[in-house]
């Protein structure tokens, strides 16, 4: 083939076609050089994302390890359920296949003339009604806090009786209000039992010592107290308002009950 020919038929074609590859070469190098270094950094990144993707996110070593750490912190925490959490003890609890309303009145019944005549042999006045409401609860779970609350006075009683008190003027158990509303617990359940002695300083000191007497069994957790001379007019007698608390750990956002709570 003849290329001057060629060149003389085809001149204006060819002149297009190396003016349109001068202009592409140069617009690829003018946008090489303005976003190439971004999209080759990008492309970069990509392929450690996939690499990262690809490979596991954990070695069994870390599982073991982690587990081990949830293994301490449950015991931890049952540690401190089994310290924090009042516990009842059997003669005061609720009984399967037993209806709640009557096992509470029994149990009412039977501390109520035991205490009565032990605190009477003894010299120790205490209230009838030991603190508990005038209209029993209809509710099983209000019930067998107030079983509760009953188990912690007939523990005081005693102590009281030990110790030499010779008055209990007043009881008062207050049930944690989200109990009587129903609504969820997220901390500490809270029961309160509030007495109320008087007489002589040196039985109601003793008294208090004894409460935390691990040789009764337990120790009974003390909210408050407050101590302050009586209105009588013997010099050493004072009035002693002691409030005891009977904690319930609960999981978080669920109202435990009370027999789960055991």
């Amino acid at each position: 083939m003849d290329f001057s020919n060629y060149w003389q038929e085809n001149k204006r074609f060819l002149v297009s076609v190396g003016v349109g590859a001068v202009a592409f070469l140069g617009g690829w190098i003018a946008i090489d050089a303005y976003i190439g270094a971004d999209l080759r950094a990008a492309k970069s990144k990509k392929a450690r994302v996939e690499a990262d993707l690809r490979a596991p996110l954990y070695a069994p070593a870390d599982l073991e390890r982690v587990t081990k750490e949830n293994e301490a912190l449950q015991k931890a925490c049952d540690e401190l359920r089994k310290n924090l959490e009042f516990a009842v003890r059997p003669d005061f609890r609720m009984e399967k296949g037993v209806a709640a309303t009557s096992r509470y009145f029994a149990v009412l019944e039977r501390t109520r003339e035991d205490l009565r005549r032990r605190a009477g042999r003894a010299g120790l006045a205490i209230p009838s009604d030991l603190g508990m409401p005038a209209v029993a609860p209809t509710k099983e779970a209000e019930l067998a806090r107030y079983l509760e609350a009953l188990d912690s006075v007939e523990q005081v009683v005693a102590l009281a009786i030990g110790a030499g008190a010779t008055r209990l003027e007043q009881i008062r158990v207050k049930l944690d209000p989200r109990l009587l509303s129903g609504k969820a617990f997220s901390d500490v359940e809270r029961t309160l039992v509030e007495f109320r002695f008087s007489g002589p300083a040196l039985p109601l000191t003793q008294l208090l010592a004894e409460l935390r007497n691990p040789r009764h069994g337990r120790v009974l957790a003390v909210d408050r107290v407050d101590i302050a001379p009586a209105r009588s007019k013997a010099s050493d007698d004072v009035r002693m308002d002691l409030t005891l608390l009977l904690p319930h750990l609960n999981s978080v956002g669920v109202a435990a009950s009370p027999e789960a709570a055991q």
